[in-house]
């Protein structure tokens, strides 16, 4: 299956424009479509008409709600506008066609699309109709806002998601690294992530040496990959009392992987919040794309 539809979560700062890259390069192919996403937050939609009402059904104080509106006014240039320049100006770089309906002439087009109640769930349920969604990394996200989508997606969308670190590389997918320990997660994955192979140098399947996991082999899971006409090289490590996504790292540093890809909580958040789990280690420091399902 050929990657044709991506969609890509939308700010009015500069901060998002690496995920919006890499939404194209995701959807580089002929006939690729991608579409940016902008959840309208509820300070870009609050008036002095609206804030009485508010102010009721949220239970804020008038303080509250004057200094949501002041900081939209200030802020300006964040906002919904923003959002779809900056949306716009990549799509120009990469010579897409702005196109909001199908059937697509047959090269790289592009819409902008605000959602009005910009709610989480809103955002997962726009991911439905889409190959692939894509979500900038949450490591400078003081209020959780991403990290909100980007989890919604995960456990909502029913639909891998790209996750995009600030430092932007020039290619994705050529040297992707599959972390596999056998489980029905993370076959998933690299089922998924067959997308990104086509035009893969390498592919690399990452397994940890002497963990008691269930399921096949990565050895088992190259000859797979073999029987697709893929070639992947396995890597196998000790742990050593290494952090796995440590380990994860530094092998994705080694094979110069430009993506990984892994499942995503194994666990729920919440408890991987409390036991130290991999996803979420991942999602805050990684330098590498990160392609995830749940």
């Amino acid at each position: 299956m050929v990657m044709t539809t991506v969609m890509v979560l939308v700010e009015g700062s500069p901060q998002g424009r690496s995920a919006i890259r890499a939404a194209f390069l995701a959807a580089r192919r002929e006939g690729g479509h991608v579409v940016g996403v902008y959840p309208i937050p509820l300070e870009e939609r609050l008036t002095p008409e609206t804030m009485h009402l508010t102010r009721g059904s949220l239970g804020a104080s008038g303080h509250e709600i004057r200094a949501m509106l002041e900081r939209a006014e200030h802020e300006g240039g964040t906002g919904v506008e923003a959002g779809r320049r900056l949306f716009e100006e990549v799509a120009a770089e990469r010579c897409a066609t702005l196109l909001e309906k199908p059937p697509n002439p047959g090269f790289l087009t592009a819409h902008f699309k605000a959602l009005p109640a910009g709610r989480a769930d809103e955002v997962a349920e726009q991911g439905r109709i889409f190959d692939l969604v894509v979500v900038r990394q949450p490591r400078d996200d003081p209020n959780h806002r991403i990290r909100t989508f980007l989890r919604a997606v995960l456990f909502q969308a029913g639909r891998p998601i790209l996750v995009v670190p600030p430092n932007e590389r020039p290619t994705l997918g050529e040297r992707p690294l599959i972390a596999w320990n056998g489980s029905a997660l993370s076959a998933r994955a690299a089922a998924i992530a067959r997308n990104f192979f086509e035009g893969a140098r390498e592919v690399g399947i990452l397994s940890i040496r002497g963990k008691d996991w269930s399921g096949p082999s990565a050895q088992d899971l190259a000859e797979y990959a073999a029987w697709h006409n893929i070639a992947a090289t396995v890597i196998e490590v000790d742990q050593d009392k290494r952090r796995l996504s440590d380990i994860l790292f530094e092998e994705a540093a080694q094979f110069n992987a430009d993506l990984i890809v892994m499942g995503a909580y194994s666990q729920s958040p919440f408890r991987e919040s409390l036991t130290g789990g991999i996803t979420n280690y991942v999602l805050s420091n990684t330098e590498f794309p990160v392609l995830m399902t749940h």
